[in-house]
């Protein structure tokens, strides 16, 4: 990667799968990028750096820790789970279709839509959960009639998805669970070796995570206790999120299980679920499940506005213009050696001026590598910034895919402006039938701004809705006011190029304008914290005086009545 005078072009696979997965399966899993690729490369194998080959021994320890992983009886029982269970939901619907439960032309339009696939993976998860998927989707299509349905798969899929949020997740005692109910019993005693193997290295890493403690162990499990009874129940506890880690290859030292799989991976989504429980972490899954269509929708809609603000990919053009400064004062330095040594004094002063010229290439190019590179470190910052709009995002689509549903598609769209029309049209449809329950139903809309004769509480929420506008808000909003970069949609393979002045130019204001918005953000989050803590101190003070008053009346109570003891005692 050292010798290139052009370009280094590297190759490396970003989706991790089985090698005998199913044709299909890739498009289940999200690729990792190019700079996560390189990130672990680097970090997992440090000898590469300092080019120095591993030995012999040391090959054989890194393969025989690849043959001991949990991935590769996981990852085969799941194949062969895969490939024996393919064609079952075809099966199943010939069968309802020869019973007349649905009709030809509905086994017809099944098969034809693109739901499909996503049909025989919630079937899947229903069987992981423990349920008969024939009897689950002969009770999807006796719910109602599909006569009147366009996607009879989504419909199918809506149907058995809301079925199994009504029900329990998934619970896991051994990876024996995972194999189907259907398989014959030779195929079983195949399936059992791989599942009593995955069972066994699950244990080891149990007891390995005991012996030498991670962060991540120590922060979701506490310290191992001393007692042996306690201390199993940890390694169990502990090799369920070991398994699961080991298994996808997440090596976070401080978060234990990253972020869920997709609803598609049913083995891998109920291995998360099962580590998910061991740790006793907050439930979260239900997260995408009960939310709405539109509202997963919104997520999706919220990351795509933060996209439009994004400062340019700019770290191939960093590299190419580093690496053309780098030729430019190269030639400077050649040039300029040979005119030192050459006896032809009209050959000197030409190759003193293409030195100087290349020089001043060079000297160019590296100022322009310096801005490049303050862009990109503002393109690292606003990935940052906008990490958790953009994770909550995927998992929308990925709910939202899992549901038969385009987020892409524009035909069922409502808009926010049509929604809010609809809204009020609705409550003022409503208002002479609603029942007036307090005195605030009868106020008028329009608030005056005269506060002289009103209460204290109006006062205070006039004088709240009149002051000045908090930080994020007195400037345009970026989102609106910005639009997503055309280059950032070019083929990566154009992007490797020394840029123009004007186009780095475009590409530093650009970075300039996100990094403003990112500390405008930073201002306004520590503007609400510290009214928040202003307004809790306030809370806490007048529970204290509260406190304090009642405890005065107390006492004067008391005073009271010593003193009428007193007069009757007279």
């Amino acid at each position: 990667m050292t010798r290139g005078r052009d370009r280094n072009t590297a190759w490396a696979v970003t989706i991790a799968i089985a090698e005998d997965a199913p044709t299909g399966q890739a498009h289940e899993v999200t690729p990792r990028t190019a700079h996560v690729v390189l990130s672990d490369v680097i970090a997992q194998d440090p000898d590469r750096l300092a080019h120095h080959d591993r030995s012999s021994l040391a090959t054989a320890e890194v393969a025989a820790d690849a043959a001991q992983s949990i991935q590769q009886p996981l990852d085969q029982l799941t194949a062969e789970v895969t490939e024996l269970t393919a064609g079952r939901t075809g099966a199943l619907l010939d069968r309802l279709a020869a019973q007349g439960a649905i009709s030809d032309g509905q086994r017809e339009a099944l098969a034809a839509d693109a739901a499909y696939g996503s049909l025989e993976q919630v079937l899947r998860t229903a069987e992981v959960a423990g349920h008969d998927p024939c009897h689950v989707l002969a009770a999807a299509v006796a719910a109602q009639p599909l006569d009147t349905a366009r996607w009879p798969a989504r419909v199918l899929h809506s149907r058995i998805s809301e079925q199994l949020r009504q029900g329990a997740p998934p619970e896991l005692a051994s990876f024996a669970d995972l194999i189907p109910r259907t398989v014959t019993a030779d195929q079983r005693v195949r399936l059992q070796m791989l599942a009593d193997a995955a069972d066994e290295r699950r244990r080891e890493l149990g007891a390995a995570t005991a012996a030498d403690v991670p962060q991540w162990a120590l922060e979701t499990l506490g310290p191992v206790p001393d007692d042996p009874l306690a201390r199993a129940d940890w390694e169990l506890r502990a090799g369920w999120a070991a398994a699961h880690r080991e298994s996808t290859g997440y090596a976070d030292d401080t978060d234990a299980l990253g972020a869920r799989p997709p609803a598609g991976l049913a083995e891998k989504r109920a291995v998360w679920n099962a580590a998910h429980d061991a740790l006793n972490l907050p439930d979260s899954r239900s997260d995408e499940v009960t939310l709405t269509d539109g509202q997963l929708r919104v997520r999706v809609r919220a990351y795509e506005r933060e996209q439009a603000w994004a400062p340019r990919y700019v770290a191939d053009e960093v590299a190419a213009t580093h690496l053309a400064a780098e030729r430019h004062r190269t030639d400077a330095q050649l040039w300029a050696a040979r005119a030192q040594v050459t006896d032809d004094p009209a050959e000197a002063a030409t190759l003193r001026t293409a030195a100087a010229r290349a020089q001043a290439a060079a000297d160019a190019l590296a100022e322009r590598t310096a801005a490049l590179e303050a862009a990109d470190e503002a393109r690292a910052a606003w990935f940052a910034a906008t990490a958790a709009t953009r994770d909550a995002a995927v998992c929308a689509r990925e709910a939202l895919k899992a549901r038969g549903v385009d987020p892409d598609a524009a035909d069922d769209r409502v808009t926010a402006t049509e929604w809010l029309a609809a809204h009020r049209a609705e409550q003022h449809a409503e208002d002479p039938h609603r029942e007036v329950r307090d005195e605030h139903d009868l106020a008028d809309d329009a608030v005056t701004t005269d506060t002289a004769d009103a209460t204290p509480h109006v006062a205070a929420e006039v004088e709240r809705a009149t002051r000045e506008p908090v930080l994020e808000t007195a400037v345009p909003d970026v989102r609106d006011t910005s639009v997503p970069n055309a280059t950032e949609a070019t083929d990566p393979t154009q992007r490797r190029r020394v840029p123009t002045a004007d186009e780095t130019a475009a590409s530093v204001a650009r970075a300039q304008a996100a990094l403003a918005e990112i500390a405008a953000r930073e201002r306004a989050d520590a503007a609400r914290e510290a009214e928040h803590a202003a307004e809790t101190e306030r809370s806490e003070d007048l529970a204290l005086w509260a406190e304090q008053d009642r405890a005065a009346e107390a006492e004067q109570t008391t005073a009271a009545e010593a003193d009428n003891d007193f007069v009757l005692e007279r």
